[in-house]
Formats: C-alpha cells, structure tokens, sequence
C-alpha cells in the first residue's frame, strides 16, 4: 500500500499543508486492507509529516510487544518482540499517555541496552487508543530533540485515524470467519444429516408397510430403527448448534453441586456398548459445576473410547486431588500417532482412527471448549498400539 502520489511527492510539510496531508493520510487508512497496511501507511506518513529520522508501528501481543514495521535511517527493532513491561511502547499502551523523552538514556522506562546499537537519542511514542490499546507508533530522532506539542498532535492525529482503521480491520476480519465458518458448517450439516435422514426415511416405509401387512414384529424392529435414527440426528444437531454458541468469547455456565462418580455412571450407562466401561470412581468428589456441560464431556470422551477400542474394556476413573477433581478415560485401542495429537482439539478435525466414520469433527473440540470454560485442563497420551489416556481436571470451587 502506497501514500497517495500527492502525498509522496510534495516536501517536508508545513501549516496548512500538513492538514491536507492528514487527511491523505485518512483516507489511506480507511481502505488498509489490513494490520500489515494500516503500518504501511503509518510509518511512512508519521515520519514524512514529523520530519523523524525513523518511525516504528509496534503492535501489543499479551504481555509482549511486537515492532511490526519500521521506517528509519538505519534499521531499529522490526520483527523484535519484547516483554511490554520494559518498553516504552507498553508503558504509553497500558498508560494510555502520549510519551516524550528528549534524552533516552535518560529515562528509567527505556531499555537502554536495546537502544545503544541504534542511532536514537531522542523520541515521542504515541498509544494507537482502540478499546483497549492494540498498538503504538514511535517517532525517534538521531539528535537530541524534544517533541514540540504540534508534533505530538499530529502524531496523536495520525493513531486516531489508524485506532479506525484496525477496528475496522477486526470487524471485517470476524466478519469472513463467521462466513467462513457458516459455510463450513452447512457443508458438513448437509454432509452429515444426509445418512440419519436416510435411515429414518427407510425406517419410516419399513413401519408403514410392517403395519399394513399387520407384522407387529416387523413394526416393532423398524420402530427401534426409527428411534436410533432419531436420537442420531438430534445428537448431530445439538453438536452444530454447541460449535456456534462455544464459538463465543464466554460460555455461560449453570453451577451446581454436581457428584462426578454419580453422573459418570449414569451417562455411561446410556451410551452404546456400556457394558465394556469399567468405573472407578471415588465416592464424594463434588464440585460447583455446570452439569449439562458436564455430561458433555463424559459423553463424549467415553463415547469416543467405546467407538474407537478395538471392542476392549474402556477403563472410567473419578478421584479428587487437593483442589481438583479428575476424570480419566483410557482404552485399549490403536493409539494416536504423535503427528495427529496437536490436531485432536481443533475445530472440525478427526484423528486418522475416525476418518471414514461418521461424525463432524466437532467433539474432543466441545470437550476442551467446556473443560476451560471450568477453568480446568485436559491432556492426552497416547501411542501407537498402546491405546489412549484423556485425563480431565477441574477446580472443586466454581
């Protein structure tokens, strides 16, 4: 992305010809595609309209920040991440203040040893101000200079227009993952109800013709056929609706006291092949929990195992330790090659023992969805021919 030819050919601004380059600078803003863009235009404007012997666009990343884009007489930090604490940047961003500093060794906020390899001595390092800020833009000067209150103005202009213009980015950017993720999600929806639909389409004729030669047998059996299609289909539906409402940034929670080694039992009962779990469970282990989403992750976990054991005992574990509960499924079945467990808690992603099985890639993904949302942690071992150990643990105390 490039400053508008005006922009890029008239001189070092001045008066009123600075204002007319704000607002090139606005308008190259509001159509940055992206963050990358929205530096572009930033580093090149801030040092043309300042007169800066370098510009720097530093963007936050948790507790570190990161010096995405650069602009200087000699090379200062582009691609260097430092922890925010001991930066200037981070010091303007969580101050959400306007930093001027004549003489950088000078200052107790500036890592000194960072900037001796650097022509800088002195700068103006200004908050990029979203909701909560995202970014900074720092202007240096080989010389001992101190940031005139124009100077930093116009550098306060110029993040204003960007704070717009990565907001802007961000909504567009969720806007094509929810698109996205739409899209994907009516593929598999169609993909997926098409079998149970067909099942219960045949089990439908079957009743019907079962009840018109007067079979009661034959209506009894299609009638069976009918329910376990059913109850597929509302299993795939209620999987589709979770992988929207666990999408969000917070999945609510209903607390109760829950006793884990009961509700175990009781969802592993009605599972498929139940009688191949073997239960271990420590009595009183109770916790404040969201039941529902408790069942989730039992259902799915040992579902898993029965579905994927090789037909061998599904050992189910319950004990308490210090603060936490545990849970722990682990079968007997052909393992997980280590290449495939970073992928077992993605989004729409099955392991190589369910491909070719029906499903959408959408339960271990629940499953640690709602483990977090507790506050907990899941982790998995695994290998090859030597079966599979999920081990869940949650905080006793909501």
């Amino acid at each position: 992305m490039a400053l508008s030819a005006r922009a890029q050919a008239r001189p070092a601004p001045a008066r009123a010809d600075k204002v007319l380059d704000l607002i090139d600078v606005a308008r190259e803003l509001a159509i940055a595609p992206d963050v990358e863009g929205v530096g572009h235009v930033v580093k090149i404007a801030a040092r043309r309209l300042l007169g800066a012997d370098g510009v720097t666009f530093v963007l936050r990343e948790g507790d570190l920040v990161r010096y995405a884009d650069e602009d200087a007489i000699s090379p200062l930090w582009k691609g260097t991440a430092f922890p925010a604490s001991s930066c200037v940047s981070g010091w303007a961003m969580d101050h959400r203040e306007t930093v001027v500093i004549e003489d950088v060794y000078a200052d107790a906020r500036v890592p000194h040893d960072a900037y001796r390899p650097t022509f800088v001595k002195s700068m103006l390092m200004v908050p990029v101000l979203t909701g909560q800020p995202v970014a900074a833009i720092g202007a240096y000067w080989a010389e001992r200079h101190a940031a005139t209150p124009r100077e930093s103005a116009l550098l306060e202009a110029i993040a204003g227009f960007a704070a717009a213009a990565l907001e802007r980015a961000k909504l567009e950017r969720e806007l094509r993952s929810a698109v996205a993720l739409r899209d994907e999600l009516l593929g598999l929806a169609a993909h997926e109800l098409r079998t149970p639909l067909t099942v219960l389409n045949l089990a439908v004729n079957g009743v019907t013709r079962a009840l018109a030669a007067a079979d009661v047998e034959g209506a009894r059996r299609a009638g069976e056929r009918l329910q376990r299609g059913t109850a597929r289909l509302a299993r795939l539906i209620e999987m589709l609706l979770d992988s929207t409402r666990l999408a969000q940034l917070e999945i609510p929670l209903v607390r109760e006291r829950v006793e884990l080694g009961g509700l175990v039992a009781r969802v592993v009962a009605s599972l498929p092949s139940a009688d191949r779990a073997r239960i271990a469970a420590e009595p009183g282990v109770v916790g404040e929990w969201d039941r529902a989403r408790l069942e989730q992750i039992v259902a799915n976990l040992v579902g898993n195992a029965l579905k994927f054991g090789d037909g061998k005992p599904v050992d189910v574990s319950v004990s308490s330790h210090g603060g936490l509960a545990r849970l722990v499924v682990a079968d007997q079945g052909a393992g997980i090659a280590e290449e495939e467990r970073p992928r077992l808690f993605r989004r729409f992603e099955r392991g190589a023992a369910a491909r070719g099985v029906g499903g959408l890639g959408l339960g271990l993904w629940i499953v640690r969805q709602n483990v977090e949302a507790h506050g907990g942690e899941i982790h998995v071992e695994s290998r090859p021919g030597a079966g599979t150990r999920f081990t869940v643990e949650l905080p006793l105390a909501g």
